[in-house]
């Protein structure tokens, strides 16, 4: 079984420290901006030995998932009663989805190549409407 890389357990130990991919791949991997390190924290979040190095180390801290449901929940009402802002309570119900795994977060993207020299004015115009046509279906 391989292990994880130095690079992967610090990623891993920051994540569990902040809950933040982007921001743990900031910190450990030599990239400059957030998209690419959102690209890199997701690769990380889908290798199977960083997802299992981080249930180990929340097992180990006897991280309880339904305990931390139930204090989000308790926390969404009690924000209803103090008036917190519409924005807290999106955020908190959003957390709750996400731990309960009602939401998963996916992301996708395509890059399309058209060599477009030597195409007249007709031909584009029906070229932009069958892709705005596919852009409609995603």
């Amino acid at each position: 079984m391989r292990r994880l890389t130095l690079k992967q357990r610090e990623f891993a130990t920051s994540y569990l420290k902040t809950k933040n991919g982007t921001a743990s791949a900031l910190k450990v991997y030599d990239v400059k901006n957030k998209k690419n390190a959102h690209a890199m924290a997701v690769q990380n979040m889908k290798n199977p030995i960083v997802i299992n190095f981080i249930q180990k180390a929340l097992q180990k801290a006897k991280y309880n998932p339904v305990k931390t449901i139930n204090h989000l929940q308790d926390t969404e009402e009690k924000g209803y009663q103090n008036r917190a802002t519409v924005k807290d309570a999106l955020h908190a119900s959003e957390m709750l989805l996400k731990l309960s795994g009602m939401v998963v977060e996916k992301t996708q993207s395509t890059n399309l190549n058209v060599n477009v020299d030597g195409m007249d004015m007709v031909e584009l115009l029906e070229l932009k409407k069958k892709y705005d046509r596919l852009l409609e279906k995603s």
